[in-house]
């Protein structure tokens, strides 16, 4: 696959394939439609009801004739430069045969900083075999804690500590199984997910932590799940996007806190907090107008950055679409980047060319 952006003119267009269509999927091929640098020739879906369908119809946009498959085989014989995986569970095995082929990969679920991991072998052997490249990414990890923080890093210095915030709101979310597994709808704290749901956070975070520690220079020495805290439900409500039935008395919201060491200090904050309702008390989310997130470094100038919506906008809604921007926008730069890149580290960082309005 392409590997020298000399040779290959940012007017070009990459062949993409779109794995899985939920929110995010389905935002990247609505995305994909007439974008200047990716072509997109083909679509996996998880069920064998949504096979043979137009693509383009069933993202919510106009037909594109880019009729959908049910196996990754199909997708992989099409030989595309690049796959934006929007998959709902980590597959290393599926990730290695992408990779093998020759196809770079995006992917939105886990590999964010392969440094020290488990499977960094398999898929950075993977990477070189097929000469292709995988970067991973999204809000969280992605944005709010790693590449944002590492983004206003350029602008300062003697950094001691940096500190992170995410207040996502799920009330419009459509996934009911989804937002149940965080916890929410549970009784505190008793959630049949809850110890692996928290032990995720800690894994994905560690990878943040790690991929800042790294940029920066410094020894990562560990991180640690601070807190679990719960926002109870005050009455019994049903979520207008999922349906998804909330109790009295049981979880509306849970925040994360957890805290990484590097370099023989705290270096490291993040406050994660995933809420279905506004004002579930005095240290919550108040309203739609405080921002989704935030980014404080103790440095040389101080820095304070904070990131949202404008009044109105839907955040649900938004956050997908964010996501599936991100995705689409990385692809050339993946595409470019040398073979076995395995994060944002390894290749410039994503910008949204030829896409502003003329």
């Amino acid at each position: 696959m392409p590997r020298d952006a000399a040779e290959k003119p940012m007017t070009k267009k990459y062949r993409v394939a779109q794995c899985y269509t939920g929110p995010v999927g389905r935002s990247a091929i609505r995305r994909l439609a007439g974008h200047p640098q990716l072509e997109l020739v083909g679509v996996l879906v998880h069920y064998p009801e949504k096979v043979g369908l137009d693509s383009g119809e069933l993202a919510g946009g106009k037909p594109n004739g880019i009729m959908t498959v049910g196996s990754l085989d199909e997708i992989i014989a099409l030989k595309p430069d690049a796959i934006n995986w929007s998959g709902s569970v980590y597959d290393i095995d599926a990730y290695a045969k992408i990779l093998e082929a020759g196809i770079n990969l995006y992917n939105g679920i886990g590999a964010y900083f392969l440094e020290g991991q488990p499977e960094e072998a398999k898929l950075k052997g993977a990477a070189l075999k097929g000469n292709a490249s995988l970067c991973a990414g999204g809000n969280i990890p992605g944005l709010v804690a790693d590449v944002l923080p590492l983004f206003l890093s350029g602008y300062t210095g003697e950094i001691s500590q940096i500190r992170c915030w995410q207040r996502n709101d799920m009330e419009s979310g459509p996934s009911a199984p989804q937002i149940k597994m965080l916890g929410i709808g549970e009784p505190p704290g008793e959630g049949p997910y809850q110890k692996y749901i928290d032990a995720g956070w800690t894994r994905t975070m560690a990878q943040s932590s790690r991929m800042i520690a790294a940029g920066l220079g410094i020894e990562w020495e560990g991180i640690a799940l601070e807190r679990v805290e719960y926002a109870v439900a005050k009455e019994d409500r049903v979520l207008p996007g999922s349906g998804l039935e909330i109790k009295k008395g049981t979880a509306e919201g849970i925040r994360w806190t957890l805290a990484a060491r590097a370099g023989g200090r705290e270096f490291y904050r993040l406050v994660n907090e995933q809420s279905t309702a506004l004002n579930s008390g005095p240290d919550w989310r108040q309203n739609y107008e405080d921002p989704a997130w935030r980014v404080e470094i103790d440095g040389d100038p101080p820095i304070v950055c904070s990131f949202g919506w404008p009044g109105g906008t839907d955040p649900g809604a938004a956050c997908h679409a964010l996501n599936a921007a991100r995705a689409v926008n990385v692809l050339p730069r993946l595409i470019e980047a040398p073979a076995g890149a395995l994060s944002v580290l390894d290749f410039p960082a994503p910008y949204a060319f030829g896409l502003a309005k003329g």
